[in-house]
């Protein structure tokens, strides 16, 4: 997997769902937006997540606590290698690839969050992601969701 489409498709494990308003974010190119598409809809397949509330909770700003949410995103970090199968985030070896502009937010979510255990693979995604928007929710939904548009 190239370094491009790794930082493409952490931004979709990140969000999970379309775009909000455009900001100063950085920009994806279409074709990586067209991967992030495809793996968003392979994982939606695969765990019976429902893109429609995906999308009420991209309008309400808030994680579904749903069991189809949870594995969904954990669909998305393990294709991504991500999380290991110990269910281990490995979050941090995207600072090779992501921007160096970016580093210390992304060094501040693994600092602040590394894994958050859950009761399965799932629900550590879940309970990972989430304390990810308790330490810099600025930074995800600024950077994180407009670089998505």
């Amino acid at each position: 997997m190239t370094s491009s489409r790794n930082v493409c498709l952490f931004l979709a494990v990140l969000i999970a769902y379309d775009s909000l308003a455009p900001s100063q974010a950085f920009e994806l190119s279409p074709t990586m937006k067209k991967q992030v598409a495809k793996l968003k809809d392979r994982c939606i397949k695969q765990t019976g997540a429902s893109a429609e509330r995906m999308l009420q909770a991209k309008k309400d700003q808030v994680l579904p606590d749903d069991p189809a949410f949870k594995c969904f995103l954990h669909c998305m970090f393990d294709m991504l290698g991500l999380i290991d199968s110990r269910n281990v985030m490995q979050l941090e070896s995207l600072i090779e690839v992501l921007p160096e502009e970016i580093h210390p937010e992304i060094n501040e979510l693994v600092g602040n969050c590394g894994t958050q255990k859950g009761i399965d693979g799932c629900d550590t995604a879940f309970q990972t992601v989430k304390c990810y928007l308790s330490v810099n929710k600025d930074f995800i939904t600024e950077q994180i969701m407009n670089s998505m548009q």
